[in-house]
């Protein structure tokens, strides 16, 4: 990639951003002010804006770490998918588009002809993502943990001696399990359980694949490196764009004879992109600071919580088994007004309900003191009418 080329590409990109409002819409009632200077408690990652992706990768082509894929073969994309094959503790790792492809991927190859897959009521794949292993894989979910982040080994088992003992007899081929889990507050499943279910499923050959979108904020959080969750699983899926801030991207990892014609299926998808290496690049590099930035944090945002609720009408709510989403309850009859106030100090949360708001904690808070930070929040909600 020659940094001449590279250039026109980013004075055209850099040009998108130079709009007289400083801030885009993400939806009702949230803002977000762009070039670096926000804080949010809305994302898992520090969301670039297109300005900064642009100036980033140049100063990774400047560096020579920008090496060009064919179809998301080879060159960087190639160093991202062994650098997360040997953390999730894989032979091998492809790099797919989305999340969506890699876990439909993942189940569709692991179950083969046993058509059933065993996920929570609440995954992401079940709920989120257009039935597609149904309409384009003919695969049959069968959820379990109604409204909950994880289920039972006895549900498990209930379900297998159903499929087993029906007049035509069918068979489980796979079982995902995501952790954190998104439509629960990013709480966790559960090492442990991960564990008595793991051992299950070897001793009746079925297939263990993980959701592990948001896993290496999990790691964080329980000091299990995802290196041992990967030893659990036949295949995990890891996203990039959720911790390692690319614009899109995920990694399907697993032993090599998964991974060695996945490529093939990949682009039967649609999904075999001309040129991965913009996600690729940007991916590799945060993937060399995470932990580090996210430890910082995590320690910020206790300096926070604790300064914040010396305010009585500030109380902090902590999920069970949770990761990086906490709960304030808020004593003021104008949260919303509360939250648009916080938005021009460049702050930027979820909408609230009635009583209070969720937060997500990510390394845009290490932008601010935290003391500052519970200052401003206080102030804020001082000001508010």
């Amino acid at each position: 990639m020659k940094r001449r080329e590279f250039a026109k590409l980013g004075g055209l990109l850099a040009g998108s951003t130079l709009a007289p409002s400083s801030v885009y819409s993400l939806g009702k009632g949230v803002q977000k002010v762009t070039l670096g200077k926000q804080i949010d408690f809305i994302y898992d990652g520090i969301e670039l804006s297109p300005l900064e992706y642009t100036q980033l990768l140049m100063k990774l082509v400047d560096e020579g770490k920008v090496k060009p894929d064919n179809y998301s073969n080879g060159g960087v994309v190639e160093e991202l998918e062994e650098s997360f094959a040997t953390q999730l503790g894989k032979e091998s790792a492809v790099f797919m588009p989305t999340g969506t492809l890699a876990n439909h991927v993942a189940v569709r190859e692991l179950a083969k002809e046993k058509r059933r897959i065993i996920v929570q009521e609440q995954s992401h794949l079940y709920n989120d993502c257009g039935d597609c292993c149904q309409t384009l894989s003919n695969l049959n979910l069968i959820p379990l943990g109604k409204d909950s982040a994880n289920f039972t080994i006895e549900e498990v088992e209930q379900v297998i001696a159903k499929t087993q003992s029906g007049r035509v007899k069918t068979h489980v081929g796979a079982i995902m399990i995501e952790s954190p889990v998104r439509r629960k507050n990013d709480v966790m499943f559960g090492f442990d359980r991960i564990k008595t279910i793991t051992s299950y499923a070897q001793k009746n050959n079925i297939k263990m694949h993980m959701d592990g979108a948001r896993l290496f904020v999990e790691a964080a959080h329980t000091g299990v490196k995802p290196h041992l969750y990967g030893e659990y699983f036949d295949t995990i899926y890891t996203s990039m764009y959720k911790c390692f801030n690319a614009p899109s991207g995920a990694i399907l990892a697993g032993t090599k004879e998964f991974t060695e014609n996945l490529f093939h299926t990949r682009r039967m998808f649609g999904a075999g992109l001309p040129a991965s290496w913009p996600f690729a690049a940007i991916a590799l590099h945060y993937a060399n600071y995470f932990e580090e930035e996210y430890q910082k944090s995590w320690n910020n945002a206790k300096i926070f919580f604790q300064e914040v609720t010396k305010d009585e009408r500030f109380s902090l709510e902590k999920y069970e088994n949770g990761t990086h989403m906490v709960r304030f309850n808020i004593k003021h009859p104008n949260l919303k007004g509360f939250v648009s106030k916080l938005g021009e100090h460049q702050i930027s949360l979820i909408p609230p309900d009635e009583s209070g708001v969720r937060l997500k904690v990510n390394p845009t808070i290490n932008r601010q003191d935290p003391q500052q930070l519970a200052e401003i929040f206080i102030k804020c909600l001082n000001q508010t009418n």
